[in-house]
């Protein structure tokens, strides 16, 4: 049976990123960065999109294992060890599209062997002292670990600046009155920027295919998104989207935007040279959202991938698609079925 793949990359809209708590460089908040095509680039970690996505879930009244508490700032599960994992039966949303791996056998293992060791050391150290010569001695049984695990459907890289970094600061101190030695001076780095991060799930490997659809609905309005944006307004919605569903292993549309320096807006023609190559095919793509409005857009649809004004349309068609597969697939055209 073949295996069919939902890959999709997204462009946020443009806005200001900043960082107001956590990381920071003597009292200046900073943001991630990475290189990116040579130059530098903030960034926002693929946990912080999972983080929102899970929480998502949570919002919407799924059956998560793991809630987050934003009153204590705990997390908080029904099974965290996943002793009633059971992929014939319910399952939660999270764990069937994120995975889980419960590794505390693994460490038990681990101090045992390291005991083992300082035991070892001990006899050793006795023997040289008394100056007495021991035996070889029989090897302990080692007690081997177990990893509960499910390695998770679900892949998300990295969200990237479309734009590169040029060393945008504010600088602010305390509010309220200001007083002497109080004035708690600060700067935080900031970034007037579009993300763009990509995503790839493996349909096959999802147990409950309801969930499919709660992830292409997390994907189109998700939550804030925290990480380098605690408490600072950054839409993490798709201002445009670029899908494909596909048997092909390989997505070819990760992080497919690229900034236009001398336009100031964004081009993708990367995805558009892959695809008159015939590397990427056509038909598989869904694009939405403001590059439905460009040229590029306009090249897109004469080469036969669908375009499409309105990303919520967009998360409808790929359910269709998904649906299309037949079997188990059919329970995800329908938006509003709690897994």
């Amino acid at each position: 049976m073949a295996t069919n793949y939902f890959y999709g990359t997204v462009l946020t809209g443009e806005a200001v990123a900043a960082n107001n708590r956590g990381e920071n460089i003597g009292n200046t908040t900073t943001l991630q960065k990475v290189f990116h095509q040579d130059d530098l680039h903030t960034s926002v970690s693929a946990e912080a999109i999972r983080f929102a996505i899970r929480y998502r879930f949570q919002l919407q009244g799924l059956r998560v294992n793991r809630t987050y508490d934003s009153g204590s700032g705990k997390l908080v599960y029904v099974d965290e060890k996943r002793t009633t994992w059971d992929p014939g039966g319910d399952v939660y949303v999270d764990d069937d599209l994120m995975g889980f791996m419960d590794a505390a056998a693994a460490a038990k293992e681990r101090e045992e062997e390291d005991g083992d060791e300082g035991e070892e050391d001990a006899d050793a150290a006795g023997a040289k002292g008394s100056g007495s010569k021991k035996g070889k001695q029989t090897a302990k049984p080692k007690v081997r670990g177990k990893t509960t695990k499910r390695p998770s459907p679900l892949a998300i890289g990295r969200a990237v600046s479309l734009r590169p970094y040029r060393g945008e600061l504010s600088y602010n101190a305390v509010s309220g009155e200001k007083e002497k030695g109080k004035l708690s001076l600060y700067s935080a780095e900031m970034h007037t920027t579009e993300y763009q991060y990509s995503f790839g799930l493996n349909l096959g490997d999802v147990v409950d295919k309801r969930n499919i659809g709660h992830l292409v609905d997390a994907i189109l309005d998700p939550p804030p998104v925290a990480g380098n944006h605690a408490r600072f307004a950054y839409d993490f919605s798709p201002a445009s989207i670029v899908l494909r569903l596909t048997q092909a292993h390989s997505s070819r549309i990760q992080n497919c935007f690229d900034h236009d320096e001398a336009r100031r807006t964004y081009k993708v023609d990367r995805l558009l040279q892959r695809v008159e190559s015939g590397d990427v095919a056509a038909g598989e793509l869904i694009v939405a959202g403001e590059l439905a409005a460009t040229p590029a857009g306009a090249r897109l649809r004469e080469l036969g991938a669908t375009v499409l004004p309105g990303i919520a349309v967009a998360g409808g068609e790929a359910r269709a698609r998904i649906a299309k597969l037949g079997g188990p697939f059919a329970a995800v055209a329908a938006p509003g079925a709690k897994g």
